[in-house]
């Protein structure tokens, strides 16, 4: 592909090779295994993306219709890189929710390995897919890298390329069992078509508007995620599996649980879903309400609260806490389980 204007070729050569700027590159691998595990709900975590695209041409946030684009889809407070990476990563999440895996929302999987430690840097490293997928309890890791998000601009021609490198590795054997690289290019000027004096020095500007990117992005997360999937998308969104990344106890509390008093179970996951809580086998499936829900660039999380009141024949120690949290379709149902890391005990006898 030809990335700069080269002096000496006659205007029809140059704008034969300006029209061949325009396009779609890709290579794929997938291990044989792959196919079967993807039908069997094959659970995968999306790790943050890397953006190694060259500075050389890259999209900048001076472009006003990029730093507008980037600004309404993503983190403002983060580099611009960094806002890249997490546009496509979501563009990524949000098309395999049409595909056969079980995938987990990133919102999770953040606050789970925040609080195990990790950086950002080893979340982005594929040499601990392992250690990842077990801290996570899912199969795989997909792993992804922004190669390209650039820009050349001519005379009378622009061309906006953007390139997606995406691995998955499973978690168990650590084995590369997807492997793609995608570039796709869209050419506007003299490329998209006959333009007159007027249009052609206005068109290369117009064809870097946010909407066309967001179309470019969008377009390339699909086709990835088409190839990851055996070369197929359902037309329904399917649910991300459902999760909790605090179950709790609302309120300390001092001792065995007497009659009458209250047991408040505390948990913050996916809003939108049915979550219930056991104590032991003593009081199963109580359910707890959604009482709010936080707004994260990363994806929404509720907190659920529930209770019930400790009766006179309950009596137990060292019980178990467990929430159930579900949600899904006709299609598909997805159920995720928690516990607790203590446990209580009741007392309801006569006091």
């Amino acid at each position: 592909m030809i990335r700069r204007r080269i002096a000496g070729l006659t205007p029809f050569v140059s704008l034969l090779a300006l029209a061949a700027c325009t396009g779609v590159a890709a290579t794929n691998h997938a291990e044989p295994e792959l196919e079967g595990l993807r039908s069997a709900g094959y659970r995968i975590a999306v790790m943050p993306f890397t953006v190694t695209a060259p500075a050389d041409g890259f999209l900048g946030a001076t472009l006003g219709p990029v730093g507008e684009l980037l600004s309404l889809e993503t983190s403002e407070e983060a580099p611009m890189r960094d806002q890249l990476g997490e546009l496509l990563r979501g563009d990524v999440i949000a098309w395999l929710q049409q595909s056969e895996y079980d995938v987990m929302d990133p919102w999770y999987a953040a606050t789970r390995l925040g609080h195990a430690g990790y950086s950002k840097e080893q979340l982005q490293d594929p040499t601990r897919a392992t250690e990842l997928a077990k801290a996570l309890e899912v199969d795989g890791v997909v792993f992804g890298d922004v190669r390209r998000w650039n820009r050349d601009y001519y005379v009378l021609q622009s061309v906006v390329e953007v390139a997606l490198h995406l691995d998955l590795v499973d978690g168990a054997s650590r084995k590369k069992l997807f492997s793609t690289d995608r570039t796709e290019t869209v050419g506007s000027g003299i490329t998209g078509g006959p333009t007159g004096y007027v249009s052609a020095a206005t068109e290369p500007i117009a064809g870097l508007r946010g909407s066309n990117l967001r179309a470019l992005t969008r377009s390339v997360a699909r086709n990835v995620v088409t190839d990851l999937n055996g070369g197929m998308l359902g037309n329904n969104l399917g649910p991300t599996s459902p999760r909790l990344s605090i179950v709790a106890l609302a309120k300390e509390h001092a001792g065995p649980f007497r009659e009458g008093e209250r047991v408040d179970v505390i948990a913050v996951g996916t809003p939108g879903c049915d979550v219930r809580f056991d104590v032991g086998r003593l009081r199963i499936e109580v359910p707890m309400q959604q009482t709010a829900v936080a707004k994260d660039a990363r994806g929404d999380r509720a907190t659920y609260l529930g209770h019930y009141v400790v009766d006179s024949p309950d009596l137990a120690n060292e019980l178990p806490v467990t929430c159930t949290i579900q949600r899904g379709t006709a299609r598909r149902t997805v159920t995720s389980r928690y516990r607790w890391e203590g446990t209580v005990s009741l007392d309801g006898s006569a006091r």
